[in-house]
């Protein structure tokens, strides 16, 4: 690709540390792989980072792009931020836009990880370094920063089976699979399901993406199957309350969710929800920024880089901090590298 800038700051990967608050950044030594060789034409003090952001209404990447901002602000740059609002065409347009804006580093999760490729390639052609999320299809990227996914919805066949014992009959309700995210929850739960024997009497996706979009969904096979649905996995947290919500005497599954909402912890410490999934927005917000600064100070980022999500139950569901409590704390950002896996570190500083 055409550089925005020849000269390069620094190469290696990274066990670098940065405050999400008002404080700088401190570079080290490190391993890692790096799909970025150059810096885009920014210095430390003055970048610009675009965040084409997928669906903002939604609180979990609306707490990502808030932290995200944080940080870059917080170390001298400016923050640009679009919403394509689940639109997959506007995400197109969106990056073009940012493009023409001459940002220095761009962040997106891709609606349509093949759809946008020609909008990707675009950046590159500009010397932009593109950072996405969840996604691994396509290219060129500085580097991936997902979450568990597949393995936080593989592991909530296994809650199942601990709750209701072996061989469940379950029902699942799935997010549209064009969407990288959704699809490796989709698949996840899906493949710890059948590895355990349990039975997935039926799946449909939630194309409303709300609990007013999963209700007549569980209706319907609340009338087709009654009792024997023992279990409902749910994509997403809103899905799983819509569920829970045609819960009655004759019909109480139990309902495990995902995101780790603030109205799903609250599902969870009422019992309409047995689970759900924190995916630490905050946390990977404050990532994202981080790298993104890396990038523009010529520093290179592992291929891939994972953030651990954590199971929220009635037993821990107390520890739960909401995010905007997250957002007013200061975090050391690291990469380290836990046998062979490159794992996003964010940790708040005493």
């Amino acid at each position: 690709m055409q550089l925005k800038r020849k000269t390069l700051f620094g190469a290696g990967a990274l066990l670098l540390g940065a405050s999400l608050l008002f404080t700088g950044c401190s570079n080290g030594g490190g391993s890692g792989e790096s799909t970025s060789p150059e810096a885009p034409d920014a210095t430390g003090d003055s970048f610009v980072v675009g965040y084409a952001g997928a669906v903002q209404a939604n609180p979990n990447n609306k707490a990502i792009e808030d932290a995200m901002r944080a940080m870059v602000e917080s170390e001298g740059g400016e923050f640009i931020v679009t919403d394509a609002n689940f639109d997959t065409s506007k995400q197109f347009s969106d990056v073009q836009s940012l493009i023409n804006q001459e940002i220095d580093v761009l962040v997106i999760w891709p609606l349509d990880p093949l759809g946008i490729q020609p909008a990707i390639e675009q950046a590159d052609a500009a010397g932009i370094p593109v950072i996405v999320q969840d996604t691994t299809d396509g290219g060129p990227y500085a580097s991936n920063f997902q979450v568990t996914n597949y393995e936080s919805a593989e592991s909530a066949a296994s809650l199942i089976e601990e709750t209701v014992g072996p061989n469940a009959k379950v029902a699942q309700i799935e997010g549209l699979p064009i969407v990288g995210v959704l699809d490796a929850r989709n698949r996840g739960f899906a493949a710890g399901a059948e590895a355990l024997g349990q039975t997935i009497l039926a799946s449909q996706i939630n194309e409303l993406d709300s609990a007013d979009g999963a209700r007549p969904i569980v209706d319907a096979w609340k009338s087709r199957f009654g009792s024997e649905i023992q279990a409902i996995f749910a994509y997403n947290d809103q899905s799983a309350i819509g569920a829970a919500s045609a819960k009655s005497d004759d019909f109480n599954p139990i309902v495990i969710g995902m995101n780790g909402d603030s109205d799903g912890v609250a599902a969870v410490k009422d019992g309409r929800m047995l689970a759900t999934y924190d995916f630490h927005p905050v946390q990977m917000g404050a990532g994202l920024g981080w790298a993104a600064h890396q990038l523009v100070l010529g520093e290179t980022l592992p291929e891939t880089v994972v953030l651990e999500a954590a199971m929220i139950t009635k037993d821990n569901a107390d520890q739960w901090i909401p995010v905007d409590e997250w957002l007013k704390k200061s975090f050391d950002v690291s990469i380290e590298d836990v046998n062979g896996t490159s794992m996003l570190k964010v940790t708040e500083r005493g």
